[in-house]
């Protein structure tokens, strides 16, 4: 590396290559500067243990930085489309209080304001991003990098807790997703765990999880993010012990949060609903003040991480070598990083240590 390196700056100690100011009273103004080591890459298990050294200090450091800071841009969206949320359920809550008591020549004034306010967070609930990615989930919570949230399900109509006479196929089809449906068999003698089991493997190219519960009954465990396009529909057949034969039948499937409440959910037809939708309206408020202060916290762990971090490495530890050589290695940008920040911040140390251009051609030795 550093004989290429030098080859690409000079041919020699004493000639500049074209370009370079040559006018002798801008050589003899530039100050002196102390000698430097030339750039150094070292051999053999030296190398090696630089180069882990060098990834251990500046790799995985801008690694750091820059993974932390997308952390706290995408938590700061999520946090703009929270409050945003809480604005317009406020306006909701105050538009069905009034509806409860308008004059009926206006009641259908308020009800379609009050749609359009839905209309618009339900948008905000499936649109707002950071990156290209969601910040939110169906039901307003936060949907951040490196959480991972699921929703716990049941299927009403299977039955494990009768005696099976003979082995079963069980069928579920999904109207959306892939694959598009799994079988399991549910042998006779499958206890309820075991029938779990075999459920469970056949579930896992859906990413479900399949557990026995203490009823006598099985839970699904979907990821958060994939339980709307499961909601929308599965089919569900078996041999009559189990499942009904037959057709499929759309399997009716109870989510575990009893308290959840997507803002589609929210109905302001009659009176009876509209209470309703202002007790729900109560829960998603008190749910988003409770999000957006965890956000909160989570930010400002991250900012004290970045500074513990930041306070524990010596500046010159990543640069410059114990025998004052510039190590090569890095220069080398490590995954997941772009090369904007590098190509920024290089020239800026350069300046700080008057490596000017004839500083270096000066100093380097000529390529052996």
């Amino acid at each position: 590396m550093r004989g290429s390196l030098v080859n690409q700056i000079v041919s020699s100690t004493s000639t500049l290559r074209s370009g370079d100011s040559t006018q002798p009273t801008r050589i003899a103004s530039q100050q002196p500067v102390a000698a430097v080591a030339r750039v150094s890459e070292k051999k053999g298990s030296d190398a090696s243990r630089q180069s882990a050294h060098s990834y251990n200090t500046s790799g995985s450091f801008l690694v750091q930085t820059a993974r932390a800071h997308s952390q706290v841009a995408q938590a700061e969206s999520a946090q703009q489309a929270l409050r945003d949320a809480s604005n317009l359920l406020g306006q909701m809550r105050q538009l069905a209080r009034r509806s409860l008591n308008v004059q009926d020549n206006k009641k259908d004034q308020v009800q379609q304001s009050l749609h359009q306010l839905k209309g618009k967070l339900t948008r905000l609930a499936q649109g707002a991003q950071y990156d290209g990615q969601p910040v939110l989930y169906h039901d307003l919570t936060p949907r951040l990098d490196g959480e991972s949230l699921s929703e716990q399900f049941t299927i009403k109509g299977m039955r494990f807790n009768t005696l099976r006479q003979h082995d079963e196929i069980v069928r579920f089809q999904f109207e959306e997703g892939q694959p598009a449906s799994v079988r399991a068999k549910i042998e006779s003698h499958m206890s309820l765990e075991e029938a779990a089991e075999a459920l469970n493997t056949a579930f896992a190219p859906r990413d479900i999880q399949v557990k026995p519960d203490r009823y006598g009954d099985v839970v699904f465990s979907a990821p958060k993010a994939a339980w709307p396009s499961i909601r929308r529909g599965v089919w569900m057949s078996g041999g009559g012990q189990i499942l009904p034969s037959g057709n499929p039948v759309k399997a009716k499937l109870e989510n575990q949060d009893k308290t959840q409440v997507e803002p589609q959910q929210l109905e302001f037809g009659k009176p009876e609903s509209t209470r309703k939708a202002l007790a729900d309206i109560d829960r998603m408020l008190q749910k988003v003040s409770q999000s957006l202060a965890h956000l909160d916290k989570q930010q400002q762990a991250v900012v004290e991480q970045l500074d513990r971090i930041a306070r524990s490495m010596a500046p010159t530890s990543r640069i410059i070598n114990s025998d004052g050589s510039i190590e090569a290695s890095w220069l080398q940008a490590p995954e997941e990083v772009s090369l904007l920040l590098i190509d920024n911040a290089v020239p800026t140390l350069l300046a700080q240590a008057n490596a000017t251009r004839h500083n270096v051609v000066a100093l380097l030795e000529p390529a052996v």
